[in-house]
């Protein structure tokens, strides 16, 4: 077993020779040297490479843990200590595997951390204060990210006052009053329409009618004239229409009085308008000779 562990140590340092260093690499071969029993290689590894290698904080807690476990086990109790208290300043609760690390080497680190106390202490709050500045920016990040997720469209809505002026409750449509804009149209277009077919209804009664006329110009000494009328039949029908075509007419212009009333009493000026458009993604597949063409278009 211990001849394997030499040759995967011997395997991970002729790669590392030849390859980039990596913290994951030195991390590996710290383990590799600690389980095959080379301590004082193991210490000057984690040395060599904690000053050279840009560790997360996390492996260089795990090698600090490495480092201290091999200088307890050659009896350098100085070295261990060291290398515990720098442990326990990246992560102050942090507790050994009573799997891995003997006891004595337990009870050594318990020490450290009790001798530390007030140091660790400090410690403690600092990182909380860094979880939480971490924590706002991450905040301030996703919501920068939203903004940038969806484009701001600022627009100026036109609400000149002639257009209160205008029929079928175009005024209170452009006020965004939809329903009162609703009811103008419909009371208005109705009567209008009313007054105008009462109109053709009169019209429709008309016929041609022959008037004879003395004139002693002609060779009979009478003379005809044609004109367009409503025969006598029809004037009681020419009256009920006449009084549809007025009343609604009339009807007209008061709903439409009321409309412009009420445009002008409710008209706010131009306004400001801002709006975000959210960014949409579109699947387009175009058919070519022998195959297809597909692409994915985002419009912002």
């Amino acid at each position: 077993m211990k001849v394997l562990r030499l040759l995967a140590i011997a395997m991970l340092m002729g790669s590392s020779a030849f390859a980039q260093t990596s913290p994951e690499r030195e991390l590996e071969l710290a383990k590799a040297m600690f389980d095959a029993g080379k301590y004082a290689e193991t210490v000057s590894l984690v040395r060599k490479a904690l000053s050279i290698t840009n560790f997360t904080d996390p492996q260089r807690v795990e090698l600090h843990r490495i480092a201290g476990l091999a200088s307890f086990n050659l009896g350098d109790t100085s070295a261990a200590k060291e290398s515990f208290i720098s442990l326990l300043r990246l992560n102050p609760d942090y507790v050994l595997d009573p799997f891995v690390a003997p006891p004595p080497a337990i009870r050594l680190f318990e020490q450290v951390r009790k001798e530390n106390a007030d140091e660790l202490a400090l410690v403690r709050q600092l990182l909380q204060v860094r979880a939480e500045q971490q924590k706002r920016a991450a905040e301030e990040k996703k919501k920068q990210d939203e903004e940038r997720a969806t484009r701001r469209i600022v627009t100026i809505e036109r609400r000149p006052m002639w257009m209160n002026f205008l029929p079928f409750g175009a005024g209170q449509f452009l006020q965004e009053r939809t329903e009162w804009g609703i009811v103008f149209a419909i009371s208005q277009g109705i009567t209008a329409v009313t007054s105008i077919v009462a109109y053709w209804a009169i019209e429709g009664l008309k016929t041609e009618q022959i008037d004879t006329l003395t004139d002693r110009l002609t060779p009979t000494g009478l003379f005809e004239l044609t004109r367009k009328g409503i025969p006598a039949s029809a004037v009681g029908q020419r009256d009920a229409w006449r009084v549809v075509k007025w009343s609604s007419g009339g009807a007209f212009y008061l709903a439409y009085a009321l409309g412009v009333i009420d445009a002008v009493l409710h008209h706010t000026g131009d306004r400001v308008k801002e709006t975000r458009e959210t960014p949409t993604t579109r699947l387009q597949i175009t058919p070519l000779p022998g195959g297809a063409y597909a692409g994915i278009t985002i419009t912002f």
